[in-house]
């Protein structure tokens, strides 16, 4: 092997590790809120209400931030596609890691009244701003660094990062969960959203050793960037972008049903504390994690396509099962069902979708599309679905409601793949479609 290919071969591996710490990170403190919205925040901000109210109230601010995403998507999308990929990646990492710090520090409603919710609501904006323009950023990081014949592989790193980011927030919520009622609305709580502050200094510090992609370097070199990356999307590639949305329906309304509502449902209606249900979601996202890059190395081999129609198949086949088996109430079926729903119906997409998104569109916006339809993606199927879930499910014996969203949102999926486009891949240069050039 050349020295040029060992040291792109680094490159590779180095941005893939990037990329995999930097979104951990992100959906570390994504992740904390949503998990203390669920269990904490309708006592903290909405103590005026009932508890089924003040839960409504809590998953409607965790909403906010999906929001906010399209509009961080735009901005950084934008930024990334004229700047750099680096560049912008480390701006949304300062401004969520500080975001979230400084919700450890905000009063509650008992001290400052209707500020307290009115304050969470922004800094949860904020939060949502940074994700909108951080998953895109990172996709491509590893992507457009990876070899042609491992880019699912590669792509699989970013995805990592959401299931292991969700795994330390719910080992650190869970640990703080075991305090005293009091001490756990007092204080315990705070602890999981100051560790912000610690960890964007060491994502910062790994994502500045890491270079442009050659692919962009080439493209602003040759002063060939898009001058409104974002209208240029809308102009000639609103197919990729519908299909790129399309694509994440089914494993986003799975995951937040999972990964957020279901710790809700465990403790009241299943009747679970609050320790066994965040272990189960523990469980299940760490075998989830342990099955991305294996089923991403599998996709290289057989194709995305094949991968893609088997998860959304299994989401529609196991929908009425799964909401069936898991209202046995017993802890350890419990845990099967929504580890075996991780796996067949999460795994087998999101190792996979990142890439395949970022194949939809041409370099010079790849950034703005990508970005953009994670974002939209994400406001259109997972900020409603704990919202949907609370207000449908109510008492818990009314969960086919949420069979039958899984089920639509799986051929919603399933339509995507079909339109997916079979333009080079986001890690081959060579031969891409052309856009108008900017003047």
């Amino acid at each position: 092997m050349t020295r040029p290919a060992r040291a792109a071969g680094r490159m590779s591996r180095r941005a893939a590790t990037a990329s995999l710490v930097g979104t951990t990170i992100e959906w570390f403190d994504f992740f904390i809120y949503g998990l203390a919205a669920a269990l904490v925040f309708g006592d903290l901000f909405f103590p005026s209400v009932d508890a089924h109210s003040g839960r409504l109230a809590s998953f409607a601010t965790l909403g906010v931030a999906f929001i906010a995403r399209p509009v961080g998507a735009a901005v950084f999308g934008h930024l990334g596609d004229k700047l750099g990929r680096k560049t912008t990646l480390i701006a949304t990492l300062g401004i969520m890691g500080a975001s979230t710090g400084m919700i450890g520090v905000l009063p509650g409603y008992n001290t400052i009244g209707v500020w307290a919710p009115v304050l969470l609501v922004v800094l949860r904006l904020l939060q949502g701003l940074a994700v909108g323009g951080e998953w895109g950023g990172a996709v491509l990081m590893s992507v457009e660094h990876a070899p042609t014949s491992s880019r699912r592989l590669y792509g699989s790193a970013p995805q990592m990062g959401s299931p292991l980011g969700l795994v330390l927030a719910t080992a650190v919520m869970s640990a703080v969960s075991a305090l005293p009622d009091e001490q756990l609305l007092s204080w315990g709580w705070r602890i999981p959203f100051l560790a912000g502050f610690v960890l964007v200094a060491v994502g910062l510090v790994i994502r500045l050793g890491v270079t442009e992609p050659e692919q962009f370097k080439e493209l602003k070199s040759a002063g060939e960037t898009a001058r409104l990356p974002i209208g240029e999307v809308f102009a000639h590639a609103l197919r990729g972008l519908a299909v790129s949305i399309g694509l994440q329906a089914s494993v986003n309304v799975v995951f937040y049903i999972i990964s957020v509502y279901f710790l809700t449902y465990a403790t009241t209606a299943l009747g679970m504390s609050r320790n066994t249900a965040l272990l189960l979601v523990m469980i299940a996202a760490v075998i989830d994690l342990l099955m991305l890059p294996a089923v991403a190395a599998l996709s290289d081999r057989i194709g995305a396509r094949a991968v893609l129609f088997g998860g959304v198949a299994f989401t529609a086949a196991a929908a009425f099962p799964f909401f069936w088996l898991m209202d046995g109430g017993h802890a350890f079926a419990t845990g099967v069902v929504i580890t075996a729903m991780m796996l067949g119906a999460h795994a087998t997409i999101y190792s996979v979708v990142s890439s395949v998104i970022a194949d939809q569109f041409d370099t010079r916006v790849r950034y703005s599309g990508t970005a953009l339809s994670n974002a939209l993606a994400a406001l259109i199927f997972s900020a409603p679905t704990p919202f949907i879930a609370e207000a449908v499910v109510g008492d818990g014996t009314r969960w086919w409601p949420l069979a039958l969203l899984t089920i639509a949102s799986a051929i919603i999926s399933a339509l995507a793949v079909v339109g997916t486009s079979q333009r080079k891949p986001a890690a081959e240069p060579a031969a891409e479609p052309a856009l108008p050039t900017s003047a």
